[in-house]
């Protein structure tokens, strides 16, 4: 409209992708929508832009072009209070301009009211304009937030030598496609963590992570709604499956010999073909079909094959200091070791595996 006047116009230079910012703007204008809230900026992210669009006018700055308001909100950028005529000028403060490079003209003289986000953010204002020779009173206004309910994320794991034709790499990757497609396709989000080389194992997928191989990955498992685990058919236990089963997590799986003597409950597994012609139908149910279920491991009967006789074994203890010297990832101790970081105790022996691989120096021996 050419004689538009906004109620409440929000100025913001760049609009990014992610930020504390572009939330504002966006809880702005989910909870302040019916309020006339226009949002004046001059470049914008395309997914900000687009659900900033769905609720409130959002229009980008046209040099020369005069803008009219009742009250203009700035969010750190001035850049437009020269083309913006308005009945009051409020400088919102959204960080602590003390501590970072580009300094916002707060002593403007357009400006006409001050705003913080919290108590905290309008003294430290106060205090700055001070510095630059205003005296101003800023008044505090916490941000507005709407919590909504949350979209369920779909977790699935996968752990394994997926470099090795054996363990189904070729068949997890074009699952990870068919997954990717029905989540797009349909609004829904989900994680997949793969346990296995990076070097020699990648994915193009976007929420697929390659992870780091390690000993244990239990917590992960019994936290997933789904573990895959696709195979080719000289798998003869499935320990990744039963473990995963065992805690209520389902499985996809590939139509392994061993499955009917597991007696695995219908609504815990699904069965992707080998040549994977079922991938989409499969991706599919991952999504719609998560149902709760208990599973009872077969037993076992070691308790018979094993001779009965009490242990004298003492397991070695950690005594033995070192200092790490490259960056490598201590399955013992359960995370990254780096250079520069304390020193630890491991095990003798392990002392001396971990030297001759050039990732620590022994400091002090066992006597």
């Amino acid at each position: 409209m050419k004689n538009q006047i906004y109620s409440n116009l929000f100025y913001f230079r760049l609009i990014l992708k992610i930020g504390g910012t572009e939330q504002f703007l966006y809880e702005i204008a989910k909870k302040y929508h019916a309020k006339d809230i226009a949002i004046l900026y001059d470049e914008a992210d395309f997914d900000q832009l687009a659900r900033l669009k769905k609720l409130v006018r959002c229009i980008k700055r046209q040099p020369n072009k005069i803008y009219k308001a009742k009250r203009a909100f700035y969010n750190f950028n001035l850049d437009a209070i020269d083309q913006i005529e308005a009945d009051e000028h409020i400088f919102i403060c959204h960080a602590i301009y003390q501590n970072i490079d580009q300094i916002p003209p707060v002593n403007h003289p357009k400006l006409t009211r001050y705003i913080g986000v919290s108590k905290f953010a309008s003294r430290e204002l106060e205090k700055y304009a001070e510095h630059l020779g205003k005296k101003i009173k800023a008044e505090p206004c916490y941000n507005p937030l709407t919590l909504e309910e949350p979209k369920k994320i779909l977790k699935i794991v996968s752990a394994g030598r997926f470099n090795d034709k054996v363990k189904g790499g070729d068949r997890l990757l074009r699952l990870a496609e068919a997954v990717e497609r029905y989540a797009r396709a349909n609004g829904e989000k989900y994680v997949w963590l793969v346990f296995t080389n990076k070097v020699t194992f990648r994915s193009n997928t976007p929420n697929l992570f390659i992870m780091e191989p390690r000993v244990d990955v239990r917590d992960y498992i019994a936290d997933a709604d789904w573990l895959v685990q696709l195979s080719n058919d000289m798998e003869s236990y499935g320990y990744s499956i039963n473990e995963a089963l065992g805690y209520g997590t389902g499985v996809v799986h590939t139509p392994l010999s061993v499955i009917p003597e597991l007696n695995i409950p219908d609504e815990a597994h699904l069965t992707c073909e080998y040549n994977m012609s079922n991938a989409d139908e499969i991706a599919e149910k991952m999504f719609t079909q998560l149902k709760e279920f208990t599973y009872t491991p077969p037993e076992d009967e070691w308790d018979k094959l094993l001779i009965d006789k009490p242990s004298n074994y003492i397991p070695p203890v950690a005594d033995t200091e070192v200092e790490c010297i490259e960056r490598y990832y201590d399955l013992e101790l359960k995370r990254t070791v780096e250079p520069g970081s304390p020193t630890y105790k491991v095990e003798s022996e392990r002392a001396e595996y971990l030297s001759s691989l050039g990732l620590v120096k022994v400091l002090k021996k066992k006597k």
